[in-house]
């Protein structure tokens, strides 16, 4: 700020080619200082790939490895395969463990019983007015010692 007013107070003495050429030094600084912004930036990004790379284990012969495999889907010799997928062997090792491992009867509920009667409401909404009414004044009791400490009511 100090800075600005100083650039300001100084070029309004001067003369409008000096003013044009102070004004024209701070755009090329500003530029210069975004510039290196910029670049400290996709270094940073650039670090972290890198880093990343590294973190995945990717090394140099699984690299060739999947070049040499995107070279030959490419090539004209590749004749497409229907897909299998490893996940059905792997649901039936799991349930061949679960099979091994739970040698007890496990009996799960065929249906679900409420024990609810034929009402339509909920019990809580035919309590005792008595019983309800002590409830709310307990409950507005509570909100007013709230309201009188200073905490929001909600």
């Amino acid at each position: 700020m100090l800075l600005l007013f100083n650039c300001f107070f100084v070029t309004f003495r001067q003369t409008p080619a000096e003013q044009a050429k102070v004004r024209m030094q701070m755009v090329l600084q500003a530029a210069a200082k975004t510039d290196e912004v910029l670049k400290a930036k996709v270094a940073k990004r650039e670090e972290e790939a890198q880093k990343k790379l590294e973190d995945e284990g990717t090394s140099l012969e699984e690299q060739v490895r999947r070049i040499k495999d995107i070279e030959a889907i490419e090539s004209d010799s590749f004749v497409p395969q229907a897909f299998k997928s490893s996940r059905d062997d792997i649901k039936k090792e799991v349930k061949q463990e679960f099979d091994k491992t739970s040698s007890q009867n496990i009996t799960l509920p065929m249906s679900i019983v409420y024990e609810d009667t034929d009402t339509l409401a909920h019990p809580s909404l035919f309590m005792d007015k008595e019983k309800a009414k002590e409830l709310w004044l307990n409950r507005l009791i509570s909100l007013r010692q709230e309201r009188l400490m200073g905490s929001p009511v909600t």
